[in-house]
């Protein structure tokens, strides 16, 4: 069995085309991480992907990314980047699990695959057609959180600095694969989030403490 985190970026496509009637976002940047048995690395991806439905980026996206237009000009297409990225999935030959931080990424991949009339081979149905593993819920749920986590708050709770560039594809997708590890550790995790987890626990009024703090400050990763 392997392991594979992934992370999207995505731009906005351009305000009056038809395409927003199926999504209004379309990806520019995949990135992932491939972990064998023990979730330890083993392979990467990564590959801009050329925008259909704007002309560029957009300037919030490049800056909060880092993804400029020269980044993009010349990048596979949606449907050329989607298929090397499940090739590369399946080049294994073994079973294949992925994962997100959140279900954002596939709902994505789902949309954007109506949108651009991308053919899903026989290989590719279990990759594409199943949803992926929603890190994140799995995540909030198990410690008590009724509100989302960003990943960047989920790491800190686990005493894990972030490495590299938040809202980089490859580097989102590493340090998700990194906190897969802590929390499917039963020793690492105690070391570092079982406390957490006890603190949400219900309390003797039907609280939890998950449910009194406001994370609406914290953006969703």
């Amino acid at each position: 069995m392997k392991h594979i985190v992934v992370d999207l970026e995505m731009n906005n496509i351009r305000q009056k085309s038809e395409a927003r009637r199926i999504c209004t976002m379309e990806t520019i940047e995949i990135g992932a991480v491939m972990l064998d048995d023990n979730l330890q690395e083993i392979s990467s991806f990564r590959t801009y992907v050329k925008p259909e439905y704007n002309d560029g980026i957009v300037k919030k996206i490049s800056k909060l990314t880092g993804i400029t237009d020269d980044m993009v000009m010349n990048a596979p297409t949606f449907n050329e980047a989607l298929r090397m990225f499940t090739n590369w999935c399946l080049g294994t030959g073994d079973d294949v699990t992925i994962y997100a931080w959140s279900e954002s990424d596939y709902s994505q991949i789902s949309k954007e695959m109506i949108l651009k009339e991308y053919e899903v081979s026989d290989q590719e149905a279990d990759l594409l057609g199943n949803v992926w593993s929603d890190f994140q819920q799995e995540f909030d749920s198990h410690l008590g959180f009724e509100r989302q986590l960003s990943l960047k708050m989920a790491l800190d709770m686990a005493g894990v600095d972030f490495s590299g560039r938040e809202h980089d594809a490859l580097d989102d997708a590493r340090n998700t694969a990194e906190l897969l590890q802590i929390f499917r550790d039963e020793e690492l995790f105690d070391k570092t989030l079982r406390k957490i987890k006890e603190y949400m626990e219900p309390t003797e009024i039907g609280s939890t403490i998950g449910s009194l703090i406001d994370f609406s400050a914290f953006a969703c990763a």
